[in-house]
């Protein structure tokens, strides 16, 4: 269960420079945004109802999530494929095949999204199970170059066997996750403290930035699943053509 944690954390700390610069293309001026939206728009929009402000931001991150994360997780798959294969790719081939791809993934997504949300609202599991059977459907877009039906059922039949262990350990990545981004967060706002300050702009849009790298190890995560399930695939060919 660990190894993929491990081995997605170790794919992303030893190309961090160029991961970091595909997802930081769109979560820095996003992360500027958010931070800008929450100290001096939202506070006197919402007569500073914490609630109010929450949900406000969460919107916004949410749309730009949406709009923006095909671009950027497309350009990620796209780089950790050819990491994986053992060849070098830079950040202009990974951004340009992530583009390419980008709306496509979006119309299989938002798809997917649709059954699953009426699988959640016909009962939990059947959703539960639906979003499990389209875990990669991201890879399938952006590596097997498929869309729409072809990508549910290429994520259906790739994750057969594996589903249960996919939701483990995505959980647990999260878990790993949440509690990297609290440490950061106290070691960024601990100095502040003793200032008496509790908020400061560039270190909150710091803290955005460093969150939204965190939160690329679930999908790279995925995508060894993805690796692994294609490699399976790919063996048993191999042996039959000797």
């Amino acid at each position: 269960m660990m190894q993929k944690i491990r081995e997605a954390t170790r794919l992303l700390a030893t190309n961090l420079v160029l991961f970091s610069s595909i997802i930081l293309t769109v979560w820095l001026p996003g992360s500027i945004l958010l931070v800008y939206l929450r100290l001096y728009v939202f506070p006197e929009a919402t007569g500073g109802d914490e609630l109010r402000m929450f949900t406000q931001e969460l919107r916004v991150s949410n749309a730009i999530e949406f709009a923006f994360s095909p671009l950027y997780i497309g350009a990620i798959l796209y780089a950790a494929s050819r990491l994986k294969q053992g060849l070098q790719t830079t950040y202009r081939e990974s951004m340009s095949h992530g583009a390419r791809r980008s709306f496509t993934l979006l119309i299989t997504r938002l798809g997917a999204g649709f059954i699953v949300f009426f699988g959640l609202i016909v009962f939990i599991i059947p959703g539960i199970i639906l979003a499990l059977r389209f875990a990669l459907i991201d890879s399938v877009v952006v590596l097997d170059n498929v869309e729409g039906t072809s990508a549910r059922k290429l994520s259906t039949m790739i994750t057969k066997g594996k589903r249960w262990n996919i939701l483990r350990v995505i959980l647990l990545t999260f878990v790993g996750v949440f509690l990297a981004a609290f440490l950061m967060g106290f070691v960024l706002y601990l100095p502040l403290s003793f200032i008496g300050q509790y908020e400061n702009f560039i270190i909150a849009v710091i803290y955005e930035c460093l969150i939204n790298i965190l939160l690329v190890i679930p999908n790279i995560v995925l995508f060894l699943f993805y690796w692994e399930a294609k490699s399976q695939q790919i063996a048993p060919q191999h042996e039959d053509n000797q």
